[in-house]
């Protein structure tokens, strides 16, 4: 199924402004029907896909910013709280949560899932699938967000994992916050930040992003301004590469390109 390891990998398909000149359309939210962005180029003649989220970038981004960046038609299908509510409790989404991809009538929860599939439809080498090793690296990059983030999600969405009695105990949740950010949070970005190859990208020594890429340039930008409420913002101070890569990630002509058109997103 996969061809033998190889260090060389053909070149990606990439967004390029020439090629792919989007058109962007917006249909507002109403009481029963969701806020739609859609984004069509005619250098791209597949079927749109559609990501399901709510109305901000969240988990969501790192699939929209992919996208966009590969040149596809897809639709940013935006939730309301209210139809998100009916959806999960109509059991109409996997697992009960955005966000979500669908594709060809097919839907697909996880958003390291869904990152695959998205660079995979574009026939991408943004996730190399014709290399097993290459492959297996970008999924370990991908993979250790799990382990970087569940103190802080367990901490931050208490309900959701079963830890609702802290809610009456703050000052825990203070020490558990402090612990995370001097000590568990600092060892991870420090073992992240080894995984940056020759390029300046997460996973590879190639010169252009992966998916991986996709998924920590955001969850970097929220781990370092949102997701300890009493952070200094300092977290990455010592870890120039990552920092660096953030700044690359965010000067990529794609990315540019979207936040200009989205500049409120």
């Amino acid at each position: 199924f996969f061809s033998s390891f190889s260090k060389s990998h053909p070149q990606p398909v990439t967004h390029n402004l020439k090629m792919a000149q989007f058109e962007r359309t917006i249909k507002d939210a109403t009481d029963t029907t969701p806020k739609v962005i859609s984004y069509c180029t005619r250098s791209c003649s597949d079927p749109p896909i559609s990501i399901h989220y709510f109305d901000f970038g969240g988990k969501a981004e790192s699939l929209r910013l992919l996208c966009f960046y590969l040149g596809l038609n897809f639709d940013d299908v935006r939730y309301p709280r209210e139809l998100f509510r009916a959806k999960k409790a109509a059991g109409e989404l996997p697992f009960g949560q955005v966000p979500m991809l669908e594709a060809s009538g097919n839907f697909v929860p996880q958003t390291n899932a869904m990152l695959r599939c998205v660079a995979r439809l574009a026939k991408s080498t943004a996730y190399p699938v014709d290399d097993v090793l290459a492959c297996a690296k970008v999924d370990a990059v991908l993979d250790q967000d799990a382990d970087t983030f569940t103190g802080v999600l367990v901490v931050n969405y208490k309900e959701r994992f079963g830890f609702d009695f802290l809610n009456d105990d703050e000052s825990s949740c203070q020490a558990v916050r402090k612990n995370l950010r001097e000590r568990v949070l600092v060892s991870h970005v420090t073992n992240l930040e080894r995984q940056i190859g020759a390029g300046g990208w997460l996973g590879s020594d190639g010169n252009v992003p992966t998916i991986a890429d996709f998924n920590w340039a955001p969850r970097l930008v929220y781990l370092r301004d949102h997701a300890i409420p009493e952070d200094d913002g300092k977290i990455l101070d010592n870890c120039p590469k990552l920092s660096a890569l953030i700044e690359k990630f965010y000067a990529l002509t794609a990315v540019k390109a979207y936040y200009e058109l989205n500049p409120t997103v």
